[in-house]
């Protein structure tokens, strides 16, 4: 999920005494079956679960698979869901040498593995750098793409991400390794969920903060300091696909909030869309923050089924309208 690692954290690392404390918060799969597919000679992970066409989910930077835990269940009647751990996170493949995490090389890895599972095109969901994968996808490969959800996605990135702090401590192997221990450790996973859902969390249930705290302790425990660095330095120095992008041909769903902290950005990719692609439907929460199917999940699904369209005549998930 491209949210900054909170302030607390990043004011806490270097009094980091434990580095070994990791915990370990499983790797059961809530919804689903876990399955491991060799995509361009590197496994990728993902989770399968329902019936349909087919629709593939891509989490943010650092999140996996279980950053859909709560849009699965109301999506999963009318979909093959496939709900992917992007490279780097999760159970994918950490590759040595030759891939630097970059957007379109992530896009070219979820091509390699609908080759594989032999789907021509499909549907495809992403939040935040999944969004972007998932639009390099549609810009790079369009007759791979049926359609594309962004949940906060982009195609331009202002410079200077929130990522140059932990930049700058996960380049040093020592305080690299501290920072990812503390991370693992499991003692501020609700830290980082509240960190992450912002001014939404007073908001939510105590069983919803509860249910986004344990997707974002599976998470955090699947870190590591080499590719965390690598990913933060791929998001931070993002390469450039806006001409490409103007080619976008694949109808696409744009959601975002007006309290996520990345409201920038999404306000420069909205400016690109009117501009460039004046087809793409744009919904905007008011009380949204960055992670929508983490805070809406109920009103995201619905989203995304009216726009996907249903499989078959099974009922449609209700929600209400979304502040515009």
């Amino acid at each position: 999920m491209m949210k900054r690692i909170s302030r607390s954290l990043l004011l806490s690392f270097a009094l980091l005494l434990c580095v070994s404390c990791a915990h370990n918060s499983g790797s059961q799969t809530k919804y689903g079956t876990d399955k491991l597919s060799l995509a361009a000679d590197n496994s990728i992970h993902y989770v399968e679960v329902g019936q349909g066409p087919p629709v593939i989910l891509i989490p943010g930077l650092f999140g996996t698979h279980s950053i859909f835990n709560r849009v699965i269940p109301l999506l999963k009647d009318q979909y093959r869901l496939l709900a992917i751990d992007n490279f780097g996170t999760g159970e994918s493949g950490r590759p040595e040498g030759g891939f630097d995490y970059l957007v379109a090389e992530q896009a070219d890895k979820v091509v390699a593995l609908m080759d594989k599972l032999e789907i021509a095109s499909c549907d495809i969901v992403g939040v935040s750098y999944g969004g972007m994968i998932a639009l390099n996808i549609a810009a790079r490969y369009p007759e791979r793409v049926v359609s594309i959800v962004a949940i906060e996605g982009a195609v331009i990135m202002p410079k200077n991400t929130p990522y140059r702090r932990l930049i700058q401590g996960l380049k040093y192997p020592i305080l690299g390794d501290a920072i990812i221990g503390f991370i693992r450790s499991g003692f501020f996973d609700k830290t980082m969920a509240e960190d992450i859902m912002g001014p939404s969390w007073d908001d939510l249930s105590r069983a919803e903060q509860e249910e986004i705290t344990e997707i974002v302790a599976k998470n955090a425990a699947a870190a590591s300091r080499r590719t965390w660095l690598s990913l933060a330095r791929a998001l931070n120095d993002v390469e450039d696909f806006t001409e490409e992008a103007k080619s976008i041909s694949a109808p696409v769903l744009y959601l975002s909030g007006d309290q996520s902290e990345f409201r920038e950005m999404t306000d420069m990719n909205i400016i690109f869309f009117k501009k460039h692609l004046p087809n793409v439907e744009m919904v905007s929460f008011a009380d949204g923050v960055h992670d929508l199917q983490l805070q809406k999940p109920k009103e995201t699904a619905a989203l995304i089924l009216d726009f996907i369209g249903p499989s078959d005549a099974s009922p449609l998930v209700t929600a209400a309208e979304p502040e515009l």
